[in-house]
């Protein structure tokens, strides 16, 4: 089996198809270089023109959106405004670029090109912190009109900088006052709306559910106990009502003949005494001798008697009728018991109904709740707004007042623009480097190229193996000394030539570099 080979960079082979094909090599490379360099000469120039200016930061505070005057975002805003539309149709009017415009069509695009062909750039600090620098660049095929433009937009600049920081402070001012007005308006309507609330549902602010609750629970527990104390106290009720019907409310009482009211009183004196000795006061049999003890006092102040004589006319005593201490007493006590039966149920009722009423505030709750939430969130979003507005106000008053003692931001014109002697396109150094690379590339890319494209035979290897033959013998070209000398010449003539015309294009990169970089002329056309 025969080993493959793999393909190998042979640069010896293709140094020698450069050396077989170096006229055509030269010529590729010359005329790409020529091509460049004399084109260079018609295409069109195109000169720019540039102004540092330097721009005073006075350090306010926009109030609509807290950003320092002297942040990179206001020299972005200064961008914007030195290419917007209005500036530059003022300074096209000044300098009289629109006398060829025809239709509105040709003055759009007169816009749309100085807008492309114009370049604001961001210098950096100025000499002081509160400086800031930033040039302005326009390009254009008259040197003359270039340099005027870029020298009138920069006073137009300078001239409409201070009355356009007045509008913006003026109308920032204006818009703010009448966002407070506003927002004032709000604030008052939303503090009658919570006044009004808290009226209509005095029980209900503030309050929350774990506090309605808890008085629920209490409600309920008050009513059990006044439910069991009423239950006790009717069955006292009942009691007492059995007593009183057993007890008489009079009681008689009788003093024999052969005593007197005063010996009936000691003897109940003597006999309380005893009582007394063994019982409480409230001892119903106590009561009951204190009380006609009461009555025979009354009696022996004012004596009444009612004498029944039996039948030989004889006095057998007195009789006396007094009231059943016994029976005043469960009287009284019967009272007393309707009348805490009657309060407690008073209080088993207002129990009821302040439950009703808390399950009923419960219910309503959530929305309730919501609504005095939804209330509080306005008013409190209505009072910060409020509150950065008067503040936002303060700044813009200040800022107005700045603008009207001149004390904001100043543009002032550093580097004048200057009339362009040198265009800045094309630019002849840069395109004649870029042709001899072009043109080494283009030249031995040719030739390489073109040996691709020859298919036949150039050696005995290459028949070998394409068709797989024996090669028997080789005819070698005979070369005599008159060709080789005839070649010789030939060459020194091509290869004089091409220096002489490398020569005359060195002459003008020569030219060209110290007339772009060093200001000295040499030949320009």
């Amino acid at each position: 089996m025969q080993d493959e080979k793999s393909p190998t960079f042979d640069i010896d082979k293709y140094v020698g198809i450069i050396r077989k094909r170096r006229y055509l090599v030269l010529s590729v490379a010359l005329g790409v270089l020529s091509l460049l360099t004399w084109g260079s000469f018609i295409w069109p120039k195109t000169y720019e023109a540039s102004s540092t200016v330097m721009m005073e930061k006075s350090g306010l505070v926009n109030p609509l959106n807290d950003t320092p005057t002297h942040d990179e975002d206001r020299l972005r805003h200064v961008q914007n405004t030195i290419t917007s539309r209005s500036i530059i149709e003022q300074v096209i009017k000044k300098i009289g670029l629109d006398k060829s415009i025809k239709n509105d069509a040709q003055f759009d695009g007169l816009i749309a090109k100085i807008q492309k062909n114009l370049k604001v750039t961001i210098g950096g600090l100025g000499p002081r912190p509160d400086q800031d620098l930033f040039t302005i660049a326009y390009r254009g095929r008259d040197p003359k009109i270039v340099m005027k433009f870029v020298d009138t937009l920069v006073k137009e600049l300078i001239s409409e900088s201070a009355g356009l920081e007045r509008s913006e402070a003026i109308g920032s001012y204006n818009f703010v006052d009448e966002q407070l007005s506003v927002y004032k308006k709000k604030l008052e309507d939303s503090d009658k709306a919570l006044r009004e609330f808290r009226e209509k549902n005095p029980e209900m602010v503030p309050q929350n559910e774990s506090t309605i609750v808890g008085r629920i629970e209490n409600y309920q527990t008050a009513e059990i106990d006044t439910t069991i104390k009423l239950k006790e106290l009717q069955r006292k009720q009942e009691n007492l009502q059995k007593q009183l019907s057993g007890e008489k409310e009079l009681t008689t009482a009788y003093i024999s003949s052969d005593g007197s009211p005063m010996s009936r009183l000691n003897h109940l004196n003597n006999e309380l005494m005893i009582l007394l000795s063994k019982y409480t006061e409230d001892y119903p049999e106590v009561i009951k001798v204190k009380s006609e003890i009461e009555d025979l006092q009354k009696q022996l102040s004012q004596p009444t008697k009612t004498g029944r004589e039996n039948a030989g006319g004889d006095t057998i005593g007195t009789e006396m009728k007094a009231l059943n201490p016994v029976y005043r007493q469960i009287k009284e006590e019967l009272s007393k018991t309707e009348t805490e039966i009657d309060s407690l149920k008073a209080r088993q009722n207002e129990l009821a109904n302040q439950k009703d009423e808390e399950r009923a505030m419960l219910g309503r709750m959530p929305k309730e709740q919501e609504e005095w939430t939804k209330l509080q969130r306005d008013r409190s979003t209505y009072q910060k707004v409020y509150d950065d507005l008067l503040q936002k106000r303060e700044s813009a008053r200040v800022s107005k007042d700045m603008q009207d003692t001149d004390q904001t931001t100043r543009f002032q014109m550093v580097d004048p623009p200057i009339m362009p002697v040198v265009p800045v396109s094309p630019n002849r150094v840069m395109l004649i480097l870029i042709g001899i690379m072009l043109g080494i590339a283009a030249g031995g890319g040719s030739a390489i190229g073109l040996d691709a494209l020859d298919h036949s035979f150039k050696d005995e290897d290459s028949i070998r193996d394409e068709l797989q033959l024996p090669v028997l013998a080789t005819i070698p070209s005979i070369i005599t000394e008159a060709d080789v000398q005839a070649v010789a010449k030939l060459d020194k003539k091509i290869y004089t030539a091409a220096v002489a015309y490398l020569g005359l294009i060195g002459i003008v990169f020569v030219g060209e570099l110290l007339y772009r970089y060093a200001g000295i002329t040499i030949m320009h056309f």
